[in-house]
């Protein structure tokens, strides 16, 4: 038997293999479901991660600011003088207060807000 010859008569059983083999009926439905497992499964990593970085971030800000220094002022009820804040921040708490409300408020109340 000459190499051609085997060469065909592979190639033949070959094909007589693959006319017989067919995937299951179910297997559409399960190759879906398991990407779309999958999916979630990713998703649910990244808000993770990103839920850490985020708090990281806002950890690593609470330490990193500035001591204010305290003034030697009796505590009265209402202010003698006037606060002067020449410069505006924003504070973690409140982009942490922002976030929530964006989060938490239902959407009607924002279509109220809206109006």
């Amino acid at each position: 038997m000459s190499d051609e010859e085997l060469d065909t008569a592979i190639a033949e059983r070959f094909k007589a293999y693959k006319a017989g083999v067919h995937l299951p009926g179910e297997f559409k439905g399960r190759f879906v479901s398991s990407i779309r497992r999958k999916r979630t499964v990713r998703r649910i990593w990244m808000f993770g991660l990103i839920g850490i970085m985020s708090l990281m971030c806002v950890a690593i800000m609470n330490f990193a600011k500035p001591a204010v220094a305290s003034r030697d002022v009796k505590p009265a009820l209402m202010a003698a003088t006037a606060p002067t804040n020449e410069t505006v921040k924003v504070s973690y708490l409140m982009l942490l207060g922002y976030l929530r409300e964006c989060f938490t408020r239902p959407r009607s109340a924002r279509r109220k807000e809206e109006e």
